[in-house]
């Protein structure tokens, strides 16, 4: 071969030879992005819808217990109060029934320790007054046999946010009733829960509000967003810490969008905020609308950062985290009693 004809014959195949391999690693490149998987997925969802639920993790499960379902006896707008409790093993996929409560109760506090599961104060009552704060307590121990009587709140209180840090359970805020006037209020009431025996006061959150999300990363319960009956049912941005050693309350940036009816949970070192409600003018819920925000929040720096929306908007759901992933449970679609999910979604610390 004539050596210009040769060397033109070398450049021609390693022409070729770059363009494959480009063609290879750009079809890589697509098939890695086909493959990835959505930020949301799909976990096993609820038995029956539920909203206003407080689940909380116990012995390697997830719990969820009362709650508003759709009933044929509501107490309000097709809604009825639950005293089913439902089990998630994450590595079965499949929820279990568990002992019921003693009564029906919705947007029931749970949170636990190491000894116990909490439900802790709520709401119950008939279907002309469905909304009497409690200040009951149950509580089912690691055999998961039955639930018991805990020791009583302080006062009533519903709405309010439920931490365990360390062997204590911290309630805080929420709605109670005036002594004055025997009307709801919102509390800044903070109570600590010493040795599953009896309550102690803390120093009260500076903010008094209701519905509102908390999390808890070392000894930091962070409290987030929520609604003010003395504003007329406003919702709040404020985001506060109390740190558990030092007894103390500090203002932090607020979460970029006001919310109420919202939930939080830790992952990965940092707080994940999701979802919640706004009503309408006057108080009027029919005409507010729900959230598919998402949020993550870096207590290293203070600072917000928006994630993926949600698949579908949801208030009134619950969040936590078992074996770094991230669980979203049940709550509504609209604002108020509408749409009533019965989905759960997932997130995990590699989307982190």
């Amino acid at each position: 071969m004539h050596l210009l004809t040769a060397k033109r014959h070398i450049l021609v195949q390693c022409c070729l030879l770059l363009s494959g391999l480009a063609v290879a690693s750009v079809w890589a490149s697509t098939e890695a992005v086909d493959n990835k998987k959505p930020y949301w997925q799909q976990a096993p969802s609820l038995p029956v819808p539920l909203q206003e639920i407080y689940p909380a993790v116990f012995k390697e499960r997830i719990i969820v217990g009362g709650g508003f379902t759709p009933s044929k006896t509501p107490s309000f707008h097709g809604l009825g109060p639950s005293k089913d409790v439902y089990l998630l093993n994450p590595s079965t996929e499949r929820w279990q029934t568990a002992p019921s409560l003693p009564e029906r109760r919705h947007h029931l506090g749970m949170v636990s320790n190491r000894h116990y599961i909490y439900g802790i104060g709520g709401y119950s009552g008939p279907k002309d007054d469905a909304w009497k704060i409690k200040r009951s307590v149950f509580r089912l121990d690691g055999k998961f046999q039955s639930w018991r009587s805990g020791p009583s709140l302080p006062i009533p209180l519903a709405e309010s946010v439920y931490v365990n840090v360390g062997k204590y359970i911290h309630v805080i805020g929420g709605k109670t009733i005036s002594s004055k006037t025997g009307k709801k209020v919102d509390s800044n009431a903070h109570y600590v829960l010493v040795n599953n025996a009896y309550w102690r006061k803390a120093k009260p959150a500076s903010i008094e509000r209701n519905s509102a999300a908390s999390a808890a990363i070392g000894n930091k319960i962070y409290v987030i967003g929520g609604r003010s009956l003395a504003q007329g049912g406003k919702n709040l941005s404020n985001v506060e810490v109390y740190d558990t050693k030092m007894d103390t309350w500090t203002t932090l940036s607020p979460l970029p969008i006001a919310s109420a009816g919202l939930s939080a949970s830790v992952l990965g070192e940092k707080i994940i905020v999701t979802g919640g409600e706004v009503f309408g003018p006057n108080h009027q819920w029919q005409k507010g609308e729900a959230f598919s925000n998402a949020w993550s929040y870096d207590p290293k720096i203070d600072k917000w950062q928006a994630l993926p929306d949600m698949p579908q908007a949801r208030h009134g759901h619950g969040a936590v985290t078992l074996n770094d992933t991230l669980y979203v449970i049940g709550g509504a679609a609209k604002v108020g009693p509408q749409d009533t999910l019965q989905s759960t979604l997932s997130i995990t610390v590699e989307n982190q």
